[in-house]
Formats: C-alpha cells, sequence, structure tokens
C-alpha cells in the first residue's frame, strides 16, 4: 500500500510542480515502505538493533514528514529545519531506550511519544487548512485517532505483558496492521485533498490572465451573470464599467512591448488596490479592462456617485506611473447600470460604448449612461 501511495504523490508532484505538500507526502511514505521492510527483515531474521533503529528512524520521519506536508498546504513556510531538529530529538530518545528496560511503561511512554506528539501536530495543522468539508473533517478525526492510537499503545502493552507473557507477538501484530490502516486512511485522505486543491488551482488558471492575473473572459462568462442573477434578486444596484487605456499602440511602438506589459500590470495593480473585494476585475483583451461592481448602497444616485468616485481615483492613480519610471498614460471609462432583464453582453456592450464615447469627447476621462449618450449617433471606435 505504501508503494501505491509513494506512485499517486509522485504523479502529482511530477504534474503540480508548484505543489509543495505532495513531495512531503511522497517522502513521507517512501519512509513508511522502508520501516516495512525493516519489520519484514526483524521478522524473518535474528532480530537486529540496527535494523530496529532504521526502522524507527523511518516511521518517524514518516510522521514528521505527513506533518510537514500538511503545514505547507495549509500555506506556511516549509518546516523542513524543524522537521529535522525533531527527527534528531526523536533519536536521541530512542537511542537512550537502549539501555532502559523493554516493556515497562516509562520505556512504552517514551517510546510511543514522538509518534503521538507529531500526530497531535498534524491534527492541529489540519484545522489550520483553508477547506471545510467532510474531508478536512474526517482528516483531522483520523489524526485525532492517531494520537490516541499512539498515546495509549505504552497502557494497553504493559497490562497485557503483566496478565499474559505470550501475548506480546500478538500485540505486536494487532498494533503493525492498525498503525497501518490508520496511516493508509490519512494517506487516502490527504490524496483527496492534494487532487482537490490541484484541481481548483487548475481552474483558477485556466479563468485568470497570464500577464495582470486579473480574471479572463472565461471568468468573467461564469461568474457576470451570477453577479447579475444576484442583482435581480436582491434589487441592489450593479454597474459595469469598462476602461480602455488610451493611445496604448503608442507606448508599445515607442517604448517597445516589455513596457507596454509593464503598463498593463501596474494598471492591473491599481484596479485590485482602488475597487472594493467583491468586484470583478478582467482583462478584457490587450488594453481593455472591464468591472463588474455590485454595491450595498440601494439609492441610485449615492450608488452612481460611489462609482464614478472610482472611476476618478483610477484615473488620478495613473498620474503616479512616471514616477516609477512608466510611460504617462491616461484612461477612458464608460460606466452603465444593470437593468433587470438585460444580458451580460448588452451591460458589457452599453458600457463598451460608452467608453469609446469618452474617448471621442477628448479621453481621459469617464462617461456614464446617466448622461443620455446613447441616443446619439452610432461611435466610431478611436485608439
Amino acid at each position: 500500500m505504501a508503494m501505491l501511495f509513494i506512485i499517486a504523490y509522485a504523479v502529482v508532484s511530477v504534474s503540480q510542480v508548484r505543489e509543495r505538500a505532495p513531495r512531503w507526502f511522497l517522502l513521507g511514505y517512501a519512509l513508511c515502505f522502508v520501516t516495512t521492510i525493516c519489520q519484514l527483515v526483524n521478522q524473518l531474521s535474528v532480530p537486529s538493533s540496527l535494523v530496529a533503529l532504521t526502522g524507527y528512524g523511518a516511521f518517524l520521519g514518516t510522521v514528521i514528514a505527513i506533518w510537514g506536508g500538511i503545514e505547507v498546504m495549509a500555506g506556511r513556510a516549509s518546516p523542513h529545519r524543524q522537521a529535522l531538529v525533531i527527527w534528531g530529538l526523536g533519536m536521541v530518545l530512542r537511542l537512550g531506550l537502549l539501555a532502559a528496560t523493554p516493556r515497562s511503561l516509562v520505556y512504552e511512554l517514551l517510546f510511543q511519544l514522538p509518534f503521538a506528539f507529531m500526530a497531535g501536530r498534524s491534527a492541529i495543522a489540519v484545522r489550520h487548512l483553508d477547506r471545510r468539508g467532510p474531508i478536512a473533517s474526517l482528516l483531522l478525526g483520523i489524526f485525532a485517532l492517531i494520537c490516541v492510537h499512539f498515546a495509549a499503545k505504552p497502557f494497553l502493552v504493559v497490562s497485557l505483558v503483566a496478565r499474559v507473557q505470550d501475548a506480546v507477538h500478538t500485540y505486536i501484530l494487532v498494533s503493525s496492521i492498525s498503525t497501518g490502516v490508520l496511516l493508509v486512511a490519512a494517506g487516502l485522505f490527504l490524496l483527496l485533498l492534494v487532487i482537490e486543491k490541484a484541481l481548483e488551482e487548475t481552474i483558477v488558471d485556466a479563468q485568470t490572465d497570464t500577464l495582470t492575473r486579473l480574471a479572463n473572459r472565461l471568468a468573467l462568462s461564469r461568474v457576470g451573470p451570477r453577479l447579475l442573477a444576484q442583482a435581480a434578486a436582491t434589487g441592489r444596484p450593479l454597474f459595469a464599467m469598462v476602461l480602455d487605456l488610451d493611445h496604448f499602440k503608442r507606448i508599445n511602438d515607442t517604448w517597445g512591448h516589455a513596457t507596454g506589459d509593464r503598463v498593463l500590470m501596474a494598471f492591473a495593480d491599481v484596479l485590485r488596490r482602488l475597487v472594493p473585494a467583491d468586484t470583478l476585475a478582467v482583462r478584457m483583451g490587450g488594453e481593455e479592462f472591464a468591472l463588474l461592481l455590485p454595491l450595498e448602497v440601494g439609492d441610485d444616485t449615492k450608488a452612481r456617485e460611489t462609482v464614478s468616485h472610482l472611476a476618478e481615483a483610477i484615473r488620478q492613480a495613473l498620474q503616479s506611473f512616471a514616477d516609477h519610471g512608466l510611460p504617462a498614460v491616461t484612461v477612458s471609462s464608460g460606466i452603465a447600470r444593470y437593468v433587470p432583464g438585460e444580458t451580460l453582453d448588452a451591460l458589457l456592450g452599453r458600457a463598451d460604448t460608452l467608453a469609446y464615447r469618452a474617448k471621442q469627447d477628448g479621453r481621459d476621462r469617464s462617461c456614464s449612461d446617466r448622461d443620455d449618450v446613447l441616443h446619439r449617433q452610432p461611435l466610431t471606435r478611436a485608439a
């Protein structure tokens, strides 16, 4: 079973190179495989202290690596130094037990202490995962059970030795099987979490513009209709704002496409900094961007003032580009309020038309549907 987990986590590690957690789990179950080999060697030949120490160290490495993978999955820094320190302390403790009397309560408590400690830390790490649901809940329960399992072993073995001397071999067999079952359960649920996270990140990547890290058109087509439906159901205002950088082709031609890309990324940073958290910010393509802004304000005048102030704040923020070594750039924007029953394409189409009206009127400004500009003649798009 350990080999199956090794293969599974190896495949995930290769296919998801940005993910570090699968590599920790791969290491953990590889060490678990080493532990199994050591147990077989001791069962099939004369027991060896060196083999026993190797098996102990490998199994301690297993529980430590599993904990490290969960910590990384929770978004924390890679705990490799801490893991090495814990492993080293555990091995020092194990070496100290070589001169102690086996099957005594103190011996067994110290023997199982590192495993119970790391299982408890793994349970705590699971609670720090940004995930809720049956998989995370079951995983938390499994590690809590593993912690109790290791903590209870000393009392069980001492009780058996006191009653039946020949029961020790049965205890060792049952203990190995129960520990293996719990680790298999943990491995399965961890693998499910790893795959779930990988799928989520794949979806996010597919819906994210690679240059600006804003949402792309795919995300707009998926999230936009939901925002429209919420606005229709609640009656709260929803605005679309289309923003088009003025004379952007001139920047590319004069400064080069690399500088143009820096301008686009800087503009995306401005949007991330200024727009409300629940806003969908989209790069439509080229130098054109769009915002879908759901507002809590019920009054139409206040809602329009809020969006107009945002458009002005974005326009003003571009004036600092020159201070950061970027070409001077301005933006023209169009603002349209969602009308119940309107499609996403229709709403964005109105905002887009207004953005080009702003360009026609002199650029570096915003134009709103409140200005009744849609009744003018069809517009000729400006660069």
